[in-house]
């Protein structure tokens, strides 16, 4: 599945350890934080989220020493616009995938690591639903408090920033870039006084730029922006940004927007291919086996260009027009 720019900007920033590091730190309590060794933190390949959700969830595991062991931190991001009831649930299969791969690597353990789930979230409003897992369970509260110590009960760890306030998020003990990524994911949601705020955060625009590897974050957040901003559009809102980050910052801007100005005539050029693809069928369908019911025509209309072609090659020698759209 092609990443949504959310999951991009996510993981390419928070994949990294010293930018993932600030982010947990200023997400777990603070005596649990100062027990984890944040310097051992590692990332661990793979992802644990159900394909359905793969476009409005991302995740990340690290692993990381606590004390005199180690245990598995793991960060979802969810980036829908309304809460998902049933969170606690989902990352409860979550972490069970998660220590099913573990024994599967380590068939000879008999205790299991520990797993700090945490869910950094940003939606129109705030966070709305449990956070606790027995919180879920239909059960009377007096008849809970008697089972609880034999069904699962556990808490994760909560970041909204729905309504965080730009000052606020300036403010975190994170890394530049951390910051300024999670300031782009409120952007999403409400870019308005979009000049005024990419003002307030000149600074620490500057300092994501003089770090190493800088320029090439600095694309990915003007990326970002560009697209969730403006899209079709990103020459109309060059200038705009430009005239409040400063002219330090050009470069960068007018290649991510000339970029995407690119991919957008490529992908129109495609689609108007696709198009006249499409046309061309529906003209030989016709003329082969009459006027086509819309039900047909909206059918084709909305194919790709896989369908297109297969349908193309069998519109001379298929004997119904059932025969020419059959896809097993």
């Amino acid at each position: 599945m092609t990443p949504t720019p959310h999951d991009a900007l996510f993981k390419s920033t928070f994949s990294q350890p010293a930018h993932a590091a600030g982010a947990l730190q200023q997400a777990l309590p603070a005596a649990l934080a100062a027990r984890i060794d944040f310097g051992s933190l590692k990332l661990q390949p793979g992802s644990f989220i159900d394909e359905a959700l793969a476009a409005s969830h991302s995740d990340l595991l690290f692993t990381a020493r606590l004390e005199q062991t180690s245990l598995f931190l793991y960060v979802l991001f969810e980036h829908q616009s309304t809460t998902h009831p049933l969170m606690a649930f989902r990352l409860l299969a979550y972490m069970v995938r998660i220590w099913q791969r573990h024994l599967e690597r380590h068939p000879e353990a008999t205790r299991l690591p520990a797993i700090l789930p945490v869910v950094l979230h940003h939606d129109e409003t705030c966070w709305s639903a449990a956070v606790s897992f027995q919180e879920l369970l239909d059960v009377p509260p007096g008849t809970l408090a008697l089972m609880a110590e034999h069904v699962p009960q556990f808490r994760f760890v909560l970041d909204d920033i729905s309504k965080e306030e730009d000052d606020a998020l300036r403010a975190r003990a994170m890394t530049a870039l951390g910051r300024l990524v999670l300031w782009c994911f409120r952007l999403a949601r409400d870019p308005r006084d979009l000049e005024e705020r990419v003002s307030a955060w000149r600074e620490v625009l500057r300092e994501v730029h003089q770090a190493p590897d800088g320029v090439a974050a600095l694309r990915r957040v003007w990326h970002y922006i560009f697209i969730v901003v403006n899209p079709s559009e990103p020459e109309k809102l060059l200038p705009r940004l430009l005239a409040v980050a400063g002219p330090e910052f050009k470069e960068e801007m007018v290649t991510v927007a000339d970029y995407l100005h690119e991919q957008g005539r490529l992908a129109g050029e495609r689609e108007g291919r696709l198009e006249g693809q499409r046309s061309t069928l529906l003209r030989l369908l016709g003329l082969r086996f009459g006027e086509l019911p819309e039900p047909i025509e909206a059918r084709i209309r909305a194919a790709d260009a896989g369908q297109i072609e297969g349908w193309t090659d069998r519109v001379l020698t298929a004997p119904t027009l059932d025969d020419v759209l059959d896809e097993r």
